[in-house]
């Protein structure tokens, strides 16, 4: 970034455009917990892994057909 300093009214503006996104974001998913009854997210905790639920689906056949375009 720039090495100006910004005037006081600058740092204002600076502080608005940067809190406004993360305020909206974060009322879009309260507004969703709390009005539509959406439940938390949740991070699995380390070492837990349930088979039903996979990252990414991979088959040996896809492997083989890497380099090619179709």
């Amino acid at each position: 970034m720039g090495t100006q300093k910004l005037s006081p009214q600058g740092q204002r503006l600076r502080t608005i455009i940067l809190a406004v996104p993360i305020m909206a974001a974060t009322s879009v998913v309260l507004y969703r917990r709390l009005v539509l009854g959406e439940p938390q997210r949740k991070l699995p905790h380390p070492g837990e892994y349930n088979r039903d639920q996979k990252i990414v689906e991979f088959s040996p056949e896809q492997s083989n057909n890497l380099g090619e375009r179709q």
